[in-house]
Formats: C-alpha cells, structure tokens, sequence
C-alpha cells in the first residue's frame, strides 16, 4: 500500500553567499482581524489594473530587507510588489516547471529580487473598480505601512497545457494586504473575505505567495504552500521552491476574513515554541500521567544556552513545570518532555508551552487545547476543526489502495473500547467508499472490527461514530483505528481520514497498518499531521474467562471442547479455526451460543490442526477475553480404495499419506518417510525413502491403504524404484513385494516382486511380467507391503509413482492367462504373446494414454507372437487392453526410449 494526502509536501534547496534576513522558522500562519483601508492614505496609480506596475511609491520609513535599507516600492496589479524603485521586469513570479501551466505571462527573469509576493496570479478589477493604496499609520519608529489591493479578482484562462483546458474564475472579488512594520521589519500579509468564482469554473489554480531575496535557493526563498482543497488556516512553509502544490486556491475553499501569514526577521536571540504536543481529550483516571511536551527551535541567528521551558495549564485543572534547555545550536530543535501530569477534574484545559524572554516575544509560546473527561481518547484538538485528509493509494498506478490508519493509546488499567469516533474527509471522492472501525493490540494485532461502512455526503465534515457489538479489551497501549476498504479495480484515489496541521509531526503515536493487521508503521516521517481518531472505552468486564479449557474426544470428524466457566457467565462463545486465525476477525463460531461445558465441534476435517477459543457472556455487552487458543489435531480416515487405477505419487503432503502405514520391525532410528528430494523422486517433489542405518540390515515395511479387491478380476501393481550411491560408497539394496488381508507382516502372504540386487540410480518402473498379477482369493480388503531388508550400511532407497489397475473383469480369467506382453518397459516394439485364447477372429488390441485418449488401436492371432510397434508414443505410462469378444484383460506398459 502507498500512503497519500492532500497536504502540502515540502524541500529545501541549496545556499547561496547570501542569505535572507528571514527564516523559514519565523513564518507563522495565524487568525487575525482584516480592515480595509477605506478612503484613508494615498491611491496607487497604475496605467490599467492588467498586468501594470505603478511607479517607485514611497514607503514612508526606512524598511531594512534582504541587507537593504528600502524607502520605496513598486507595486504590480498582479498581487505582488518589488522594494526599491526599479520596477519587476514582468507581471507574475513562479520559478518552477508549473509556470507555463500556472501563469498566463510567465515567469519573472532571474534578476527580479526583493519581491513580496501576498497573492501572485494573473489578476484583473474584481466586481467593483480595483483600487491600490497606501497607508501609514502609528508614529515613529513604530509606524505600519499597509499597501492594499482591493476589488481584484484571478483571470479565466487556459492552463497552458498541449491541450489547453480552461481554468474558470476562483475568485470573483478579493482584497488583501501587505503590512510592513518599522523598526521590527516585519511583514504580513491579510486576507480579506472573498467572493468565489462561478461554480461551472471550479477548478484551482496554482497562486505564488512567499518572500523573495536575491534567488529562489532555500536561503533566499520562503513560500507558503497548500492544497487547494485545505482551508487557507492549514497553509504552510516551504524554504525554496515549490516541489508540490504551490498556494493553491479553489472556489469552494476561500480564505477565512483577516487570515495572517506573518514573517519576521531573524534576530540574534530567539527562540522559539513550534508546538506542543498533548492529548486534545484526556480520560481519567486511566490516562494519566499524562506528558505534555514541547518542541522548540532556536530560529535566531546566535547559539542559545540555558533556554528555560515552562508548561503551564489553566482552567479545569492547573500545573506548572518548567525545565532548561542547556545549548541549542542555531537551526536546532529540542523536544522538551515536562514532568507526569494527573488532572482529576473533568472539563476544559488551556496548556501553554513557553521559552524564556528573548528577542521575538510573538513566537515564544504554543498552546493546545484539552478536554478531561470519564471515557474518551483523542489526539486531535476539540476546538480545532480538520485542515486536509488522507488516503491509501495503490503502490502502482493512480487506483485507491487500503489499509489501517492508526492512533496509539495507552491505559493504565484494564478498560474496553466501544466506539471508535473518525472524523470523514474527502468530498466528493469519499462520498460511496467503504470504511469501518477497528481495535489493534500493541503487536498489531486485529482485536476486533465493526461492519463496513459506506461514506455518505452528509458524513463529510462530521465525526463518524463505529460502534463495536462488543467492547474491545485493552490495556497498556493499544491502537484505535479507521480502516479504508478494498475498493474496485480502476477506483481513483480517496481521502476520507481528516486530519489536523502538526508539522514535523509526533513520533510513536499516529501509524499505518495492512487490512490484515500486523507491525504498525510510524507515519511521523511523512509529516501529515494529527489522525482524528478518538477511543471511547468503558469499564472493563465484569466477566472473568474460562479456565482449564482442554479438547477431548477427537476423531476425525468431531471434538469436545471442555471448560470451566465463571460464576456469572450465562452463555459461552467457542470459536474454532485453522492454526493462527484470528477470533476477532475469523474463524468457525459455534451457534447457538452454548450455555455450559462441554461443547461438541462437528463437521471437522481429518488430518488437520485446529486451534479453539472460549469467551464467556455475562450479560449485555459485558463478555470476558478470549481463552486459548488450544491446539489439537484430528486424525485422518483411513481410505477404502475401490475404484481403480490408483495412484500414490506421495506428493499431497510431507508424510505418509492417509491410510498407509509403516513397520519399523528392528526398532531402529532408520525408517520408511516421505522426503521432498526433485533429485531422487520420479515425479516432484516427494517420493518415500528407506534411509540406512551403517550398523544394522534393514527390516522396515510400509503398507498401502486398504483394497478392495474381487476374485473375478485380476490387479497389476507397478511402481518406480532407485538407488542413490556414491561413488566411494557402492550400495546394493533388497526389497521384496508382498500382499495379503492385512498391515502386518504375518498377514502378508503373496509375493508379487523380489530383487535382492537394486543398484539402478535412476528410476526403473517395475510392472508385468517382473511384478505379478495379484489374484484374489477371495473378495474383501488387502493390503500390499513394500519391504526392505538391505544389509547393514547400503545407503538410501527411493520408491515412487505407485499404481494398481484392474486388469480384468469377465466370466473367466481365460484370457488373463492366454496373454503375454514384454517387455515391459518397453524401448518401442511389444509383442503380445497370445496362447490358447479360443479367438476364432483374431483380438483387438488398444492402447490408451494416462487421460484417456485412444493412441493405438490394432488386431492380433491367437496362437501367435505378435510384435505391436509403439515407437510413434511418447515416454509415459499407458493402458493397453486386449479384447476377445466380450471379454478383455488389461495391462499397464511403460514407454522408455
């Protein structure tokens, strides 16, 4: 899964010789108070509101910028201005591969320095005449220049693309400001409130808004970025150009009336509070202690030692702590964490986190605003509402992806969470997306989930409640979490978790994780902000779990599940499921609901492992932890094979396969076993092997399931057999084939096949006439037995592709008798020996491939050696049946050229 929100993302560039006298660390984005300047100070005369620079206007005061005493500026009718008297060379400023798509004019040149960009686009007279002005107010050296554009509004036109679209009006009428301030040479810029654009022009457009030096390096450049579907609060600070979204505007999203970016200067001694970091809603008594921390940077222009730190909250509850900081290098940042913070009364805390009295006093203080309560868990700030979201994509290509945005938790009792509150982002993409809640352990782990849910348009913009049907244990730290669905194949991106501004943001305590659970992934790095993912708990249960939980009575199709319950438990839930399934999220409940101990499972497998779990009830919404997972194994069901062929190629599995057995006779360590070995098996991966033991000869069998054999018809066995030698260890086994109504060696009384010289190491396929036909002697069950009883120290034997057909079925076995075929294997040429078979018209002879195709049909005499050509077939087994009339018998051969 790929990570993506619309938020800003941000890079710095190289330096140069040097540098602004303004940091990226001095930007601030704060709510203020807009005023326009009505008829007070002087218009600023411009040729035509349309791309038109006025002339030099005095500023009137000295303006230190970029190491420059400035008294005058030029201004552009395009949101802009350039301190000193030389007019910009051109009428908009975007210095990265957008401006062909972003600007109607272009570029500035390289050579434009000094340039106070509030809000740079293509502009035009708004609905009412534009106006340009300048005011002075305020008495030396505290005066305040206010350079206004008022009534303005961005150009309709076309994006500059190969295919030119047109980008309609965002903004019908805006005024906005730049504030110069004497003496502190600080800048402003102020929004007024705007009218949108038509809505049948909605698009965005890509605005430049920053400071301007001497380059468009990091040292030289700040400018404020910000998707064009965030509020214009959630606007942030980039040092250098724009490698993401520029300070985009969109119709539906307008700034709010005296909306502030502010930049101040850098100054020898400052430092500042970038944020505080808390918890917006604070359970207690189970969250506490809590830590408040702040993080503080020296944005001054000097090493700083001795920084004290001072938290502080008002309101409900009060506290005060302050540590010191003993050095930070200039550009360094410092996470201060304050002493352990219990409040005991519920309602509204004010935490402020301040530096000590330096240079700037506008930066020294952050604060965050936290609501004490009896239930709820929440990062976010209930005051604060959402400035962007973020979804899963993909990892390839634009499709929406999946998985699990996570906040982490922690109790310092055993509590369950009921409802997980998301607050729903994304309009309109979000709108018929599937999400739903979910609890996590520590380890990642899925505790439990609610139902999908799909995303309605009336959703976006509120918290989403997901109600668990049963509270969800936890204690120490946990996860709470919103999980975006699977979405259909070609499903754009969506954005549906809100989020609030943190930049960098918090480590260990916002995450991501797969559908499926697993580690979290810490999501700090990527710097997007607060997950607003609230934990509503309750008290914990009242129901302890049940006890000695054991499982009895297990045969291959059923079990017995026994426990002890609690004293107060009404009903039990037992869910059972393959070996690691999770119980919150998967396996086989057992229904109805049991009352009492012990609980039968039906409907098992044979050969397979399950794991159980037991809950007990107490009532409603007041269930204990899950007891377990016990293990237990049932065992397989013997097959009765009657059916023919059959085939064991010991491949299903990495043990004898159900129903055969194995006879360790000596009681040595040295045993038939099924081993994955593509060397030594005739068909990958498996075959059975006799490993040797150097001190004692061989006495070991294995047996085949049962077969349900007939007198009136006769079976052939063949199967494939090797040796493996080296070539300083010569080896010869021994191994005889026999069959009888029984697994035991008593019980096997027929011999089909003997070699007491096996030193082939490749396979060598054993059937007729070299293994004998197998005939019953009465009707019922028979087992053949594979046995091996090599000397001591003759290495390893291989034995594979078992297979038994039925060779006839008819009135008699005449013809069973009268036919001969060899050999077999065979090179290309068979003969069919016939004797005595009473065929007055001679035989018909077929031959059929392993999937049932005729390959061979021919005629042969009886009384008559009859030599049969099958060099045309491939290398494979075959069936070959000899008819005569109604009667026929049946023979496998293998081609082996």
């Amino acid at each position: 899964m790929a990570l993506a929100a619309l938020l800003a993302v941000g890079a710095t560039g190289g330096a140069q010789a040097q540098t602004l006298n303004y940091s990226l660390f001095g930007a601030q984005n704060v709510a203020g108070t807009y005023t326009d300047l009505g008829t007070a100070g002087t218009v600023i005369s411009t040729a035509n509101t349309d791309d038109a620079n006025s002339a030099a206007t005095p500023i009137g005061f000295t303006f230190n910028y970029n190491g420059t005493d400035f008294t005058d500026f030029v201004l552009n009718t395009n949101g802009f201005l350039k301190l000193g008297t030389a007019a910009p060379t051109g009428p908009s400023y975007f210095p990265t591969a957008q401006a062909t798509a972003s600007t109607a004019a272009g570029p500035l040149t390289s050579t434009d320095t000094n340039l106070l960009l509030p809000l740079n686009e293509d502009l035009e007279a708004g609905t009412s005449p534009a106006e340009y002005r300048i005011a002075v107010t305020g008495t030396a050296p505290n005066r305040v220049a206010t350079i206004q554009w008022k009534n303005v509004s961005d150009k309709a036109r076309n994006n500059g693309a190969a295919t030119p679209t047109l980008i309609g009006k965002q903004l019908t009428n805006i005024s906005f400001q730049v504030k110069l301030y004497e003496t502190t040479n600080q800048i402003e810029f102020v929004y007024g409130s705007a009218t949108p654009g038509p809505v049948a022009g909605d698009n965005f457009k890509a605005f430049a808004v920053g400071i301007k030096g001497s380059g468009s390096t990091a040292t030289q450049l700040i400018t404020a970025t910000k998707p064009s579907v965030s509020a214009w609060s959630a606007t942030t600070f980039l040092a250098g150009n724009y490698t993401g979204n520029a300070h985009n505007v969109r119709s539906t999203v307008l700034p709010d009336a005296g909306r502030t970016y502010r930049f101040s200067p850098a100054r020898p001694n400052d430092a500042a509070t970038l944020l505080v970091y808390s918890l917006g809603k604070l359970p207690t008594p189970f969250g506490t202690p809590h830590v408040i921390q702040g993080l503080v940077r020296n944005v001054g222009t000097s090493a700083l030692t001795n920084i004290t730190v001072t938290a502080s909250v008002t309101g409900a509850n009060t506290f005060t702590n302050t540590k010191t900081i003993a050095s930070l290098a200039v550009g360094a940042t410092a996470l201060v964490s304050f002493d352990p913070f219990s409040p005991t009364v519920n309602g509204t805390n004010n935490i402020a986190v301040s530096v000590g009295a330096d240079d700037v006093a506008s930066n020294n203080t952050a604060t965050y605003t936290q609501l004490v309560n009896a239930t709820t868990y929440a990062v976010a700030e209930p005051t604060a509402g959402s400035t962007g979201s973020v979804g899963f994509t993909a990892n390839s290509g634009a499709d929406a992806g999946t998985g699990i945005f996570l906040v982490r938790y922690t109790t310092n009792a055993p509590r369950r969470v009921s409802e997980v509150k998301v607050r729903l982002e994304g309009a309109p993409a979000s709108v018929g997306r599937t999400v739903y809640g979910a609890v996590l352990d520590n380890a990642g782990t899925i505790l439990a989930r609610t139902p999908d849910y799909v995303i309605t348009t009336a959703d976006i913009g509120t918290d989403k409640t997901f109600t668990f049907a049963t509270p969800v244990a936890v204690s120490g730290d946990f996860f709470a979490g919103m999980a975006q669905a699977a979405a259909p194949a070609g499903t754009a991106p969506y954005f549906p978790l809100g989020l609030q501004s943190e930049t960098p943001t918090r480590a260990n305590t916002f995450f991501t994780a797969a559908l499926t659970g697993g580690a979290p992934t810490d999501a700090a790095g990527s710097n997007l902000g607060r997950f607003m993912i609230e934990a509503v708990t309750v008290a914990p249960a009242t129901c302890a779990p049940p006890t000695a939980v054991t499982v009895t009575g297990i045969t291959a199709g059923s079990a017995t599940v026994n426990f002890t319950g609690p004293a107060n438990g009404t009903s039990y839930t037992v869910v059972y499921g393959p070996t690691g399934f999770n119980p919150a999220t998967g396996g086989t409940t057992v229904t109805p609901a049991p009352t009492a101990s012990p609980v039968t499972l039906n409907g098992l497998s044979g050969s397979t492992t399950y794991q159980v779990y037991v809950r007990a009830n107490c009532g409603a919404n007041d269930q204990s932890t899950f007891a377990g997972p016990i293990s237990f194994s049932t065992p397989c069901t013997p097959p009765q094979i009657s059916t023919f062929p059959y085939n064991e190629n010991f491949d299903a599995a990495a043990q004898a396969p159900c129903g055969y057995s194995i006879l360790n006779v000596n009681g040595d360590a040295n045993t038939w076993q099924v081993v994955a070995t593509a060397l030594h098996s005739a068909s990958a991966p498996n075959a059975i092997a006799y490993q040797f033991n150097p001190n004692a000869a061989a006495d070991d069998w294995f047996f085949t399931p049962q077969l349900l054999l007939r007198t009136t018809s006769r079976y052939q066995l063949s199967f494939k057999y090797k040796t493996q030698q080296l070539a300083s260890f010569p080896t010869s086994e021994r191994l005889e084939v026999k069959y009888g109504q029984g697994a035991t060696v008593a019980a096997q009384t027929t011999t089909l096949f003997t070699n007491t010289n096996i030193t082939n190491t490749t396979h060598v396929t054993a059937t007729a006439p070299t293994v004998a036909v197998i005939q019953p002697a009465t009707n019922g069950f028979y087992n053949i037995g594979f046995h091996v009883y090599s000397l001591a120290d003759q290495y390893n034997l291989f034995i594979d592709d078992i297979s038994i057909t039925q060779v006839v079925t008819s009135a008699s076995d005449a013809l069973a008798r009268a036919v001969a075929v060899f050999p077999n294997p065979s090179a290309g040429q068979l003969t069919v020996d016939v004797t005595n078979a009473q065929a007055k018209n001679g035989l018909q002879v077929e031959v059929i491939n392993m999937v049932g195709q005729k390959v061979l049909s021919t005629s042969v005499r009886d009384n008559l050696s009859n030599k049969l050509d099958v060099s045309m077939l491939a290398n494979g087994m075959y069936t070959l049946r000899v008819s005569n009339g109604a009667e026929y018998m049946i023979r496998t051969i293998s081609i082996q050229k």
